[in-house]
């Protein structure tokens, strides 16, 4: 059961590699992902998908936060996307906002600061 506490920082040192919980759990050392899913919601109380949704999505925004100026396909080779359309959907779908409203929203607060 210990195993299933280092899940959470693992997928964060992996986030580029792990693309969905079957690579996660055999990341983990696990030879059936359905156990791994099972002793990570009795563990959390939360699917793993969620958790690997909920880490991609917040290492991306703040990967963008950190390079506005960086091109979309560099991040989907840093964060392990297919392509850029990839990318736009999964930020579109979690966040509501395609990576360029993300740029620009760190733009508007950045001119506010100064």
């Amino acid at each position: 059961m210990e195993q299933i506490e280092k899940a959470h920082s693992l997928l964060k040192e992996n986030i580029s590699t792990i693309g969905n919980v079957t690579e996660w759990a055999y990341k983990m050392g696990f030879k059936k992902p359905s156990k791994f899913s099972w002793e990570f919601r009795k563990k959390y109380g939360v699917r793993p998908s969620d958790v690997l949704i909920d880490i991609k999505t917040e290492k991306v925004i703040e990967y963008i936060n950190k390079h506005p100026d960086e091109k979309n396909y560099c991040i989907c080779l840093e964060f392990g996307f297919a392509h850029e359309k990839a990318l736009y959907k999964f930020l579109k779908r979690h966040t509501g906002k395609s990576p360029t409203e993300l740029r620009k929203r760190i733009t508007k607060k950045d001119n506010e600061k100064g």
